[in-house]
């Protein structure tokens, strides 16, 4: 996998063993929350720091080489349960696995707080009150409290895709968006190639 590619699904359901195990012992400390966010900072980390990312996943690095080296750079600066997390994973050869991580982490908190991620990637960024309209749409298909992970693309023509775990939007909320794709267009004063709100399946990307 290279460094800022998406896990895949095979990725993930080994993570899981280890999100699952985290997420106990968070939860016993009240920690659920702050542990999920740890995670996500965690992986952007990783986006600016590719060499990180590197020593985590090379073979040629050994297991007692890598384990002195993550107390050195995370003690004190890290959770005990991310750190102990990370330290487990490379013990099992899995120290690679961080971004899955996060991801099936994301996917138990979710599961168990009744909550959902959503990413929208529009043209220009939504004003509050298109963002209020998204979520509540979105709430409505899901049935579950929805937050908004939102990316600004210049490359696009016009309109919003959008990525709602690995559901499809039915035809209700579909319009729902597309009513909100319209108002989007007349704000941005963008000519749009066609009138349809594009959702994207994760798996798909």
């Amino acid at each position: 996998m290279s460094n800022t590619s998406k896990p895949n699904e095979q990725e993930i359901s080994v993570a899981r063993i280890y999100a699952r195990s985290a997420y106990a012992l968070a939860d016993e400390q009240g920690a659920t929350a702050s542990l999920h966010d740890e995670l996500e900072e965690f992986v952007k980390q990783l986006d600016k720091e590719p060499a990180l990312e590197r020593f985590l996943s090379s073979p040629l690095v050994e297991t007692g080489e890598r384990k002195q080296m993550l107390d050195r750079l995370f003690e004190g600066s890290m959770s005990e349960i991310l750190l102990d997390t990370l330290q487990v994973m490379n013990q099992k050869g899995r120290s690679g696995l961080v971004r899955a991580l996060s991801e099936a982490y994301r996917e138990e908190f979710e599961n168990r707080t009744g909550r959902v991620t959503v990413s929208v990637r529009t043209a220009v960024a939504l004003t509050e009150n298109l963002r209020q309209q998204l979520l509540e749409a979105i709430s409505r298909f899901t049935g579950r409290e929805a937050s908004l992970l939102e990316t600004v693309d210049g490359s696009l023509i016009g309109g919003m895709i959008l990525l709602v775990g690995d559901r499809k939007i039915d035809s209700s909320v579909a319009k729902d968006l597309r009513q909100l794709e319209t108002q989007f267009l007349d704000r941005a004063s963008l000519e749009s190639r066609n009138d349809n709100v594009y959702i994207v399946e994760s798996s798909s990307e």
